[in-house]
């Protein structure tokens, strides 16, 4: 597992034993993400079948590089290991503006998760210097916040971001936006 994402014994041998991850109501309630383990249903057999004679899904299409930056490890965190569980494996996270730039240098995601309430930098200013750098790449940035301010739309906006998703981001929008993606 990925630093700064913990989990209890029980929780790790159910990863181990072919289990998916799916929303959990009462976590939900604790902090912005949260997914607890549940089992696997006869679909995923099924699915597995399907891929071992020869057939695509959409798990096995190439994965949308997405480049997380929130400066709350938690919330960052969940949210890469919810795209995970739904296929999107090449994920890399910042924890702040600047590592997002350092990151996005190297990784080159076609998708930025923007929280734009960051500790060390705008993050207005930020998905400007994003946009800039990706240069004449298709990079797709999608807002996150907590704020519910219109202002703060029109802002995004302005600073290149196509989306504004508030948090707790609902997942199967989330997915829906990176099928675009593709």
């Amino acid at each position: 597992m990925k630093k700064g994402v913990t989990w209890s014994d029980s929780q790790a041998s159910h990863l181990l034993n072919n289990r998916v991850l799916q929303p959990n109501k009462q976590l939900l309630r604790a902090a912005a993400y949260a997914f607890a383990l549940v089992p696997a249903d006869s679909g995923a057999r099924q699915l597995r079948a399907w891929e071992d004679e020869g057939g695509a899904t959409a798990l096995a299409a190439e994965s949308v590089r997405v480049l997380i930056v929130d400066n709350d490890m938690s919330s960052a965190d969940s949210l890469e290991l919810m795209l995970h569980a739904a296929g999107h494996s090449n994920t890399r996270v910042a924890y702040s503006g600047h590592a997002a730039l350092a990151i996005a240098a190297e990784f080159l995601p076609s998708v930025v998760l923007l929280e734009l309430n960051l500790l060390d930098m705008n993050g207005y200013a930020l998905a400007k210097l994003l946009r800039e750098h990706a240069q004449s790449r298709g990079l797709r940035l999608i807002a996150l916040t907590s704020s519910r301010e219109h202002a703060g739309r029109e802002q995004a906006r302005r600073a290149g971001c196509e989306r504004y998703l508030l948090k707790p981001v609902v997942a199967l929008d989330l997915i829906e936006l990176l099928k675009m993606s593709r």
